[in-house]
């Protein structure tokens, strides 16, 4: 009896009884009502007419609602519809309006040929006199801005050709800047006075060659610093100068000598008192004597 018992507990076997059992008539008005919600909320019923006939039969979107935004928004988007040629614009304007009337009135300010047309008229119809000044002066103002003119006489010179004779004063001049400027005219007396120094008998006696040395001597870096390092290493600086003193005093300040100066030392026999009690004190605080009977034979 006790594993049937076990397993009602388990099973719940008789957990809940149910007072009495409820019998509804098919057209009960509960029963319709619950059975019209499961057909609502059936999926299968949702979908039947889909699957059965609507599922593959074609479709002309015209008409439906995304084309006609579409269509709508092409309308709105176009280009050509947003920029109309003004003549297809419906519009009329008075001739005596003042936009027109100022249109028409800078039209014959800037027209040219209207600008012009005296004159053209006038300038066929004019005479001026070949001796009036300002003719004289435009002729003169020709002869001199024309470059041909200019260099008619240096051509006719050309072609006549030219007679420079050699002792001419800009021959002699253009020679003499030559020379002045060859490098060999320059060099060339050096080099026919080279191995002829004969009858000399030390390098003093001549005197080109004392001037080199001498001028050698000037460019040189070592005779130029020759007096200073002999001279470095003998620079003797006397004891009492300012500057050494200044030095000694700054010295002593910044090495505090002679900053504590005690009075007197004093001196205390072996039995004095204090420095007996000195001595018990220092044993007492001493961490050597502290640890020396751990260290010499209870350690280990």
């Amino acid at each position: 009896a006790l594993p049937i018992l076990a397993q009602e507990v388990s099973t719940n076997t008789n957990y809940k009884q149910l007072i009495h059992t409820y019998t509804l008539l098919p057209d009960a008005m509960n029963l319709e009502l619950s059975r019209n919600r499961m057909q609502i909320q059936s999926d299968n019923l949702y979908k039947a007419d889909f699957n059965n006939w609507l599922k593959g039969v074609g479709w002309v979107p015209i008409g439906s609602l995304d084309v006609e935004k579409a269509k709508k928004a092409k309308e709105i988007l176009s280009e050509h519809n947003y920029r109309q040629h003004p003549e297809k614009l419906k519009f009329t304007i008075p001739h005596d309006a003042m936009d027109q009337v100022l249109a028409r009135a800078n039209a014959l300010t800037m027209n040219k040929r209207l600008y012009t047309e005296t004159w053209n008229k006038d300038k066929t119809k004019i005479h001026v006199m070949p001796d009036t000044p300002e003719i004289l002066l435009s002729k003169v103002n020709q002869l001199n801005m024309s470059d041909k003119l200019y260099r008619h006489a240096w051509e006719a010179d050309k072609k006549k050709g030219y007679d420079l004779r050699p002792d001419a004063i800009s021959i002699k001049a253009a020679r003499a800047s030559r020379d002045i400027a060859s490098d060999y005219k320059y060099k060339q007396a050096y080099e026919k006075t080279r191995g002829k120094h004969i009858g000399f008998r030390s390098l003093q006696d001549d005197p080109k060659l004392v001037h080199f040395m001498h001028v050698a001597k000037m460019q040189s870096d070592r005779e130029y610093k020759k007096n200073y390092e002999t001279s470095k290493t003998k620079f003797h600086t006397p004891v009492d100068m300012v500057s050494v003193t200044a030095a000694k005093l700054a010295q002593e300040v910044t090495t505090n000598i002679n900053y504590k100066q005690l009075i007197h030392n004093y001196k205390l026999l072996p039995d004095s008192m204090n420095f007996e009690l000195s001595r018990n004190r220092m044993q007492i605080q001493s961490d050597n004597l502290y640890k020396a009977d751990y260290n010499e034979f209870m350690k280990g």
